[in-house]
């Protein structure tokens, strides 16, 4: 049995609805605001809200500057119906989230789901880590391609034997994301596993300088990092000095002489369903298949551990089935209800999506394109 198994039923235990709630009239809006509404690393603000029923229970959620949603904490009103909690933007001189803007809903539901009241707040979360100069930092060079570059980062111009800190900036819109485990009827029943992965800007290594105060640093990236443009900061602890410099990640070229039809053109980022018509690979093989998500993330789809795999029949055709978000658990799960559904994350960045599978064994390989697309609060 899976290890998330256990952190499915902890979040259970708070985990609300919080996308396409049942709705059977209009809702109220509550009034929710901030102290302050762009936050660098480290800084914190708080978030009110008036207008909800005193002393209940609000679900909230936040959608990061991607469009990926994910489930928040439960707070209470109190007699008056008004709200208060914290939002922070990472730890100062470790790491700050995503740089962009979030937004918040807190909202009160009532029977199956249906909301009640409900009330938003954006809030941008600010910087490009430290501004730094007097030194120099140079990458091996400024186009990396994901499957098969390493990057060497050489510094210069520090103060002999200091340590310098080593700093990352991701590109934006690279946030949390849902994986895929396959457990049969090739992806026809699941259960999807959730990353939070908001972490923006943050320390990745502690270099000693040479004599003549410079530094050689090797960096990779693993497959599954986005795609796009990352930014390196050095700063030395002692002499203050420091440089940026900036590399643009991409991925490999596929060339493609299978098929992959999608049954449709657009799917929700959570709890609905899109299915692809596989053609021409071989007799009864496993393909190989993986997710390309708008900001360049490549994702298996069928993570390691998952109890099947999917496979094309005789002709070498099949249907692979895909639903979106996280948690969600299989109807036929002996540990929770029939049709149970946990929403903790939705699918990921919103925008055109890629499915691409691979024969393993006639290496025929196919892409399909399709939209992954949010859902409207408004009722």
């Amino acid at each position: 049995m899976r290890k998330i198994v256990v952190l499915i039923l902890a979040l259970f235990l708070f985990a609300g609805a919080f996308f396409m709630p049942s709705v059977t009239h209009a809702a109220t809006v509550a009034a929710c605001w901030a102290d302050s509404y762009k936050l660098a690393q480290g800084e914190s603000t708080n978030v009110y809200c008036s207008g909800f029923s005193p002393l209940t229970w609000l679900n909230t959620y936040y959608a990061e500057p991607d469009g990926t949603a994910a489930i928040g904490q439960d707070v209470k009103s109190d007699k008056d119906g008004n709200v208060v909690f914290r939002w922070t933007n990472g730890v100062k001189n470790q790491f700050s989230y995503q740089l962009g803007t979030y937004k918040i809903v807190v909202q009160q539901l009532g029977l199956a789901n249906a909301i009640v009241t409900f009330g938003t707040v954006e809030i941008t979360f600010i910087g490009d880590g430290d501004n730094v100069s007097g030194a120099s930092l140079t990458a091996s060079q400024q186009k990396f391609d994901v499957t098969s570059d390493r990057i060497i980062l050489t510094g210069s111009g520090f103060a002999p034997g200091e340590i310098v800190t080593l700093w990352i900036q991701r590109p934006y819109l690279c946030s949390s994301y849902t994986y895929h485990y396959v457990d049969g009827q090739n992806g026809g029943i699941f259960d999807n596993g959730f990353q939070f992965d908001e972490v923006g800007t943050y320390q990745v290594d502690d270099i000693k300088t040479d004599s003549a105060g410079g530094f050689v640093s090797q960096r990779f990236f693993s497959l599954e990092s986005c795609e796009g443009t990352y930014r390196y900061a050095a700063r030395g602890n002692t002499s203050g000095l420091g440089a940026t410099t900036e590399i643009a990640l991409t991925g490999p070229s596929v060339a493609t002489n299978a098929s992959l039809i999608p049954s449709r053109n657009s799917v929700g980022a959570f709890n609905d369903t899109i299915q692809f018509a596989a053609s021409g690979f071989g007799a009864n093989e496993i393909l190989n298949c993986w997710t390309t998500s708008p900001d360049g993330r490549a994702l298996a789809f069928g993570q390691p551990g998952s109890f099947d795999t999917l496979k094309v029949g005789a002709d070498g055709s099949g249907v692979i089935s895909l639903t979106t978000g996280s948690l969600i658990l299989s109807k036929n799960s002996p540990l929770f209800p029939p049709g149970l559904v946990v929403p903790i994350m939705s699918e990921g960045s919103l925008g055109v999506w890629k499915m691409t599978c691979t024969g393993s064994v006639s290496k025929a390989t196919a892409i399909a394109s399709y939209t992954v697309y949010g859902y409207e609060l408004n009722p």
